[in-house]
């Protein structure tokens, strides 16, 4: 270095009241978690949700957003990045958020993008009540193992007609008659109590967008910043999600919307190791073309990940009334009760939705659980 010039930058460094040492590194400004805290992927709850950072976890700050409310960071392993609200985390004292630099980047861009344009092209009727195919089911069951996923737990994921006492709970509490389906006595006791939990992703008027976001979630069983979806997998630790959505989007929620969050669904479930299985929903006679259009999605979805489906859609066409009370929304209700699966009653909405739902558990346990 001419030796001029070394000395111009030694005099400015002294007038800035800094000495400048060419070896010193600063350290990166760092923060702690405060509990379990969802990370998206921009700073806003309507965002993507791409990951959920262990409590207590190091943080790696990089930039902030325009009000300095959120922070855009990534675990000091680079396995999660994303956004973060500032006030889950514990910032170092030597930190300031708004020195940091401003950022509105958004990181997470769903694998599939909306086929809106490939929906029209669905027949329902084309596609078979259970699952023909395990699909990627086998390949998701095994790296759910790894982390320790229990193989004798199911969720149960949804809106009103999955949180419904009538719903799998009579197998879980063993009040059943199999009748002429006594083929299944082997999947019920293997998921046993399992299917009578009550799900923390589960109620009534719970949509799509709802099950994603922290403040929805039961405070008494989750923690702070956890969604309803990541609470019930963190707290029943489930290896199959059964998941249907739409007796209340097609209410409130576009065509648009409802794709985009059914496919984030799909996306925390498999990667948390835990084999998703979907299901098109009654319908609302009121509303049976919307009805048609978001079944048409979650189909597209299933064929998208290539994952087990099942179409219970097509399962009510031969009941009365398409299996749907006289509200024409919900399911109609067992002749005795939800576990008889013999004579008329498996002309009923929920008794139906019980068998196949069984059948298609059964066909996970045989081909994906137990080889």
């Amino acid at each position: 270095m001419d030796r001029k010039f070394g000395l111009l930058i030694l005099v400015v460094a002294l007038v800035s009241g800094h000495i400048i040492s060419p070896t010193a590194a600063q350290s990166p400004p760092q923060a702690l978690t405060h509990y379990a805290l969802t990370v998206y992927s921009g700073p806003d709850r309507s965002a993507a949700i791409i990951g959920v950072l262990n409590p207590r976890a190091k943080v790696i700050l990089e930039a902030r957003n325009i009000d300095t409310t959120w922070v855009l960071g990534h675990s000091t392993d680079g396995l999660v990045r994303g956004w973060m609200e500032r006030r889950f985390l514990d910032i170092a004292s030597s930190v300031s958020i708004p020195n940091l630099l401003f950022s509105n980047e958004i990181l997470f861009v769903s694998p599939y993008t909306s086929r809106a344009d490939a929906y029209p092209a669905i027949d329902l009727a084309d596609y078979p009540v259970l699952p023909v195919s395990m699909g990627h089911a086998r390949e998701i069951y095994e790296a759910g193992r790894i982390r320790q996923t229990d193989p004798r737990v199911v969720s149960k994921i949804g809106d009103c007609i999955t949180d419904n006492a009538r719903f799998l709970t009579p197998f879980g509490s063993r009040e059943f008659d199999l009748g002429g389906y006594g083929q299944l006595l082997g999947v019920v006791n293997h998921f046993s109590d399992s299917l009578a939990y009550h799900s923390l992703a589960a109620y009534d008027g719970l949509v799509t967008s709802a099950v994603l976001d922290p403040i929805f979630a039961d405070p008494q069983s989750c923690l702070p910043g956890e969604s309803p979806l990541r609470c019930e997998y963190r707290v029943h630790n489930p290896s199959v999600a059964l998941i249907m959505f739409g007796a209340q989007d097609v209410l409130f929620t576009s065509t648009e919307d409802f794709d985009r969050n059914l496919r984030q669904i799909v996306h925390e479930t498999i990667q948390a190791g835990i084999v998703p299985v979907l299901s098109t929903f009654p319908g609302n006679l009121e509303l049976w073309e919307e009805s048609i259009e978001l079944n048409q999605i979650v189909i597209q979805i299933a064929l998208d990940y290539d994952l087990p489906l099942i179409n219970l859609w097509l399962a009510l066409e031969s009941l009365p009334n398409h299996g749907l009370n006289d509200d024409g929304r919900h399911l109609s209700v067992p002749l005795t009760h939800a576990g008889d699966l013999t004579g008329d009653n498996l002309r009923r909405g929920y008794t139906l939705r019980n068998l196949v739902t069984l059948q298609t558990l059964d066909a996970i346990w045989r081909d994906v659980i137990t080889p």
